[in-house]
């Protein structure tokens, strides 16, 4: 609903659950996973699992989510309006489950919008033997920058790593070439050395950058690591300016080599 806010006064919506007019809803995912080692039976419940709100938030219903396949299904029933219980299931280690939470925020009301909008605090609660909490992992975005150093993340999936991989190959194959019709290659000094390491990062840096910008990766827009993120810019023009240097360097040094005609 909120994606259609920028059409403004133009569109006016009215939802209708259960007979209920709703003039405000948000929709919110749960995930539960057994992480340990041993199974979950219905017997160990001495308090069902339950979604809870707070008021001025009411919960409208609650239901699985085909997010996940496979996933347990459960068996939701209202409670009240801020609270919603699951009926005890088995969780084997490893299980999952999916679930859409559908809330609105009785509230609401287009006089009082404003633009840091009120946060629904959603509470899973359970009693289960040997359980002692239900934690909450860390979300994707402290997973990725967590680690993370200077802002700098690479992340790399499906096509793009072996573009990259490929645009790498090509870009040190024609540094050593470059490098050697430049003359600059033909002993093994430290300044040799140097040049290759150097134009060998050039040709990662370069070649993941570059994916930056032609593979649309999820978290692109998450994190601002897509075509707008200055960081990949430079390693690109860095990357063409050594190579057209590199160029003329050979073009000039086969010019000034000797020609010898024989007879």
């Amino acid at each position: 609903m909120k994606d259609l806010s920028a059409i403004g006064d133009r569109v006016t919506l009215s939802l209708k659950v259960k007979g209920q007019l709703i003039n405000n809803l948000i929709i919110a995912k749960g995930y539960l996973s057994n992480t340990g080692a041993v199974p979950i039976v219905p017997s160990e419940y001495h308090e069902n699992l339950s979604i809870n709100v707070k008021s001025p938030w009411r919960i409208i219903s609650v239901e699985n989510s085909p997010d996940l396949r496979p996933a347990v299904e459960l068996r939701w029933r209202r409670i009240s309006d801020t609270k919603y219980e699951a009926d005890p299931a088995l969780l084997n280690p490893g299980d999952k489950t999916s679930t859409n939470i559908y809330l609105t925020n009785t509230r609401f009301s287009e006089a009082v919008i404003t633009e840091t909008e009120p946060r629904a605090e959603i509470e899973w609660k359970a009693r289960i033997t040997n359980l002692r909490a239900i934690i909450e992992p860390p979300s994707i975005i402290d997973r990725l920058m967590k680690g993370s150093r200077f802002g700098i993340i690479v992340q790399l999936s499906g096509w793009s790593l072996p573009f990259m991989s490929i645009a790498f190959l090509l870009f040190q194959a024609l540094y050593l070439h470059l490098l050697s019709r430049a003359g600059l290659s033909r002993d093994w000094t430290w300044r040799t050395i140097v040049l290759i390491l150097g134009t060998s990062l050039l040709s990662l840096t370069a070649a993941e950058s570059i994916v930056t910008y032609l593979f649309n990766m999820p978290y692109n827009e998450l994190f601002g690591l897509g075509v707008d993120h200055w960081l990949n810019a430079p390693w690109i023009i860095l990357h063409a300016a050594a190579t057209i240097t590199l160029y003329w360097k050979a073009r000039l040094f086969g010019q000034d080599r000797p020609v010898l005609h024989t007879d």
